[in-house]
């Protein structure tokens, strides 16, 4: 049992929405728990042994609401002060960044090293704090400090090797895209498509593309199908397949009894959509999320043959397209609610060293956006920075094939800095899009919808009229010389 401390206003807290904490083990895999919270304490039973890390959607303050983890921590007796935890857990991932990038000799960077030092200061001085009241107000300065000075270390970090990206010719030809609306009309909008973006991506779910079964149609994707070509822009086509079963047709549910039923189902529309719309599509997302949802219970095994069919189907029917494999809550924190779900980067391992014929992996970068059963969960710069080395350490090349945060509406799921509005909207699209740009495995970054819907999170606004993000994006394009 794991037992955390926690406060507020120099007082045991009296409550505590953990909706959003779940434990994290070995390889940064979340685990199984029961985490309640009683008499101002947060306690963690887990189903497994060993040391355990706890992450949670915490106030940070002058960043915003973003998922913080403590180090992993053993059982003991006493409990833990999970402020203090917090801030420890963050100065040792930057430690550990910092050796991984090198930034330790850069001269531009001795004010990032020293407000590094400044927050180890306060870490040692909530450490030794007399009470644990004390220790906690002082592990929260510790705490908003090292958060903020890991983001501007990811930032520094990003604006030096996207430098040398551009002088070695690095960036590739089309790096930049947008997810369309095919709903939306395609005048205004794709008139602002065509000023800033290289690519489109179109939407193309098996339960709107496949409503009934052997009714096959995609009227309004067809029409976009059109101007996009006109415009001389390439198409991506989003999810293939999923498992997800918001995109799935409910008459598969009746016809598909078990797995060989869904599986002859799937190989059936996998061909029907290839026939139909290869000769448009440039890149396929063949398989999205399949890691994520589960909720017809297939096996790991059958899991990972959906994903090499649908990827064989690809080379074999439309080998001038690229396929790539769609990686939906890339943090995982499903995974310690659904057992029969596959943590995102085993499941990435599985697809690379089992011979599976794909191009690249797609990472979905979502955040503050409701993403259907799950919360797509704030997490800060420098947390997005290391999740895209572990994926790039994989060996294939990197798309980000959803990126957005709102630029209005509610908090459930954090927020970044302040209240979401078109500034923090147009700076986090600033910060994120350098950022992943820099990596030399990452080849485009696509936005994740062009204008708004019902959600306040397009570049443009409903009228189709720019948002400050848009001329974020526009700005760093023209940087990149494109």
């Amino acid at each position: 049992m794991l037992r955390l401390k926690v406060f507020q206003n120099g007082q045991p807290a009296s409550t505590l929405d953990l909706s959003s904490a779940y434990l994290v083990g070995n390889d940064r895999v979340p685990i199984r728990a029961e985490l309640k919270f009683s008499d101002g304490q947060i306690v963690a039973e887990s189903r497994t042994r060993g040391a355990s890390a706890l992450s949670i959607l915490w106030p940070v303050k002058g960043v915003g609401q973003v998922m913080l983890e403590t180090p992993r921590l053993s059982e003991r007796p006493e409990p833990y002060n999970l402020h203090v935890e917090l801030a420890r857990g963050q100065l040792m991932r930057i430690s550990q960044k910092r050796e991984d990038w090198g930034l330790y000799d850069y001269d531009d960077g001795k004010p990032l090293y020293e407000r590094v030092d400044s927050a180890r200061r306060k870490l040692i001085d909530a450490i030794t704090a007399p009470d644990d009241a004390a220790a906690a107000d002082r592990g929260d300065e510790a705490i908003a400090e090292s958060v903020a000075v890991g983001e501007d270390l990811s930032t520094f970090h990003a604006d030096v090797f996207l430098d040398r990206r551009l002088v070695a010719g690095q960036i590739t030809k089309r790096p930049i895209g947008c997810r369309i609306d095919p709903a939306k009309s395609t005048g205004p909008c794709a008139d602002m498509l065509d000023k800033v973006f290289d690519f489109a991506v179109v939407p193309m779910p098996w339960r709107e593309i496949e409503p009934r079964d052997g009714d096959f149609r995609a009227p309004a994707a067809e029409s976009w199908f059109d101007v996009l070509r006109k415009r001389k822009k390439a198409i991506w086509a989003e999810s293939l397949l999923t498992l997800d079963p918001a995109q799935l047709p409910d008459w598969l549910i009746k016809t598909a009894k078990n797995y060989e039923q869904f599986r002859d189902c799937v190989t059936r529309h996998v061909r029907q959509m290839l026939r139909k719309y290869g000769p448009y599509i440039h890149v396929w997302e063949t398989i999205r999320g399949a890691h994520a949802y589960n909720e017809y219970r297939f096996t790991f095994e059958q899991i990972m043959e959906l994903t090499r069919i649908s990827s064989l189907l690809i080379k074999q029917m439309s080998p001038k397209s690229s396929s790539v494999i769609g990686i939906t809550l890339p943090w995982g924190e499903y995974y310690a609610h659904d057992p029969r779900t596959i943590p995102p980067l085993l499941y990435a391992e599985m697809a690379v060293s089992s011979g599976i014929h794909f191009d690249a992996f797609g990472i979905d970068l979502r955040f503050g956006i409701d993403a259907g059963a799950h919360p797509c969960y704030v997490r800060d710069m420098m947390q997005v920075s290391s999740l895209l080395d572990r994926f790039g350490a994989l060996g294939k090349p990197i798309h980000i094939l959803l990126a957005g945060v709102p630029s209005g509406g509610g908090n459930g799921a954090g927020v970044w800095r302040e209240q979401w509005s078109d500034a923090v909207q147009a700076e986090w699209f600033a910060k994120a899009y350098r950022i992943a740009l820099s990596k030399p495995f990452v080849e485009s970054v696509c936005c994740h919808r062009l204008a708004d819907a019902a959600a306040l999170d397009g570049v443009l606004n409903l009228d189709c009229s720019p948002k400050p993000a848009f001329d974020e994006i526009a700005k760093l394009r023209k940087q990149l010389s494109l």
